[in-house]
């Protein structure tokens, strides 16, 4: 039986092919090397062939195994469970077209992982057209999953933590932010790593925000998230006009929870605004701007 590769690297195939390319260059300039890597091109299955320029990557990476392949199902979830199906890996790094490795990336995180931490993630450099500025992440606290999903998904993690929680969830369109809310309430260590080690393209601003998925989120790990911020999910699924969205990817800490309530109240026992009446208003307020009263 042969010895299973130390890192299963997973790229999800949903998006454009060319935004492959520089993340596969980025793989090649690692310098831990990539001949105990595998690396897994996933896309939704489909009669046409692979791209021509997307196969031949497999003859130039110095990896254990590259392979292409097509999974029923659509979506980031599905296409990442069914990877790490075929993955070999004792640790997992699902990555997307917009990542790029910076060198030193493996070789820093599989070392973290080597002192005992179940998942590591990096800082990061954020591209913006031409823009380039650096992101700090947080020092991990179960806490900062209160309210966003700092981490993003390019965290190498242990494959235990990855079949342990379950895998991805297709129930929601923020299945890595419930992966590291169920890897938290299973005692698993997260690690940052404060070093820039990861390029990331910023997508495209998200037109709709209606915090559905968000409430959704909070409402299935009701557990992890305080009594406040359950009532406020509850309240926006049931359209009360009180519970507003927070912004895309955003919860609402107890604080503002509290805000909103407390707004909410103010509305109702305000006075309803009465009309003017003319015998209230003063008489000279009607003579034309080059009058004076006496």
């Amino acid at each position: 039986m042969p010895t299973p590769s130390h890192v299963s690297v997973v790229l999800a195939m949903d998006r454009d092919t060319p935004l492959f390319h520089p993340l596969m260059r980025s793989l090649v300039r690692q310098t831990t090397g990539l001949g105990d890597v595998q690396v897994l091109v996933v896309r939704p299955r489909t009669d046409a062939p692979f791209p021509a320029g997307l196969q031949r990557w497999s003859a130039i990476l110095p990896c254990r195994e590259f392979l292409l392949l097509d999974a029923d199902g659509t979506g980031k979830a599905a296409l990442a469970n069914a990877g790490a199906a075929r993955a070999e890996g004792r640790s997992l790094l699902f990555l997307s077209p917009g990542h790029r490795l910076l060198p030193g990336f493996l070789e820093t995180c599989l070392a973290e992982l080597d002192q005992g931490a179940d998942g590591v993630y990096v800082d990061r450099i954020l591209a913006e057209d031409r823009v380039l500025r650096r992101h700090n992440l947080p020092d991990f606290l179960p806490r900062a999953l209160q309210t966003a999903n700092p981490l993003g998904q390019a965290v190498l993690l242990r494959r235990e933590l990855f079949e342990r929680c379950g895998g991805l969830s297709g129930r929601t369109s923020y299945a890595f932010w419930e992966l590291w809310i169920r890897a938290c309430q299973q005692g698993f260590v997260l690690r940052r790593v404060p070093r820039p080690l990861l390029l990331s393209t910023l997508p495209a601003p998200l037109q709709e925000v209606n915090a559905r998925q968000e409430a959704l989120l909070v409402v299935r790990n009701h557990a992890f998230f305080p009594d406040l911020v359950l009532r406020w999910a509850l309240a926006l699924l049931r359209g009360e006009a009180w519970a507003l969205p927070m912004g895309p990817g955003r919860t609402p800490n107890e604080r503002q929870v509290r805000l909103l309530l407390e707004n909410a109240a103010l509305r109702r026992e305000a006075p309803p605004a009465r009309p003017a009446v003319a015998e209230n208003l003063s008489w000279d307020r009607f003579l034309p701007g080059q009058s004076a009263s006496a």
